[in-house]
């Protein structure tokens, strides 16, 4: 997981990016049932390793899933420096899975 000050550049930087309010709510895991019929039932968790995100994508690290009026998966090469992360829609994502305090 990323420290809590890189956390919060992400949020600023990606709320700017894609005009939208994004809630910091400590989220580790979403699962996700995508209306894409090429796309699996995933359950997508942060510091693991994915392929098809998207369709195709490489495979990639989860560093951080965040809530807005969809879901944010930032990985290494989507989202945590530059660029556009992967987005899920809300109606998609069947469970939220949060990290224990």
């Amino acid at each position: 997981m990323l420290p809590p000050e890189t956390i919060a550049k992400i949020i600023q930087r990606l709320e700017k990016m894609l005009r939208v309010k994004i809630l910091d709510k400590g989220i580790r895991a979403i699962h996700v049932n995508s209306r894409y019929h090429w796309q699996p039932k995933m359950r997508i968790e942060v510091g693991k390793y994915y392929t098809n995100l998207e369709f195709e994508s490489p495979l990639e690290k989860v560093v951080a899933v965040l809530e807005a009026p969809s879901f944010i998966v930032v990985t290494e090469q989507r989202g945590l420096r530059e660029g556009m992360p992967y987005l899920f829609m809300k109606d998609d994502v069947k469970k939220v899975e949060f990290f224990e305090l």
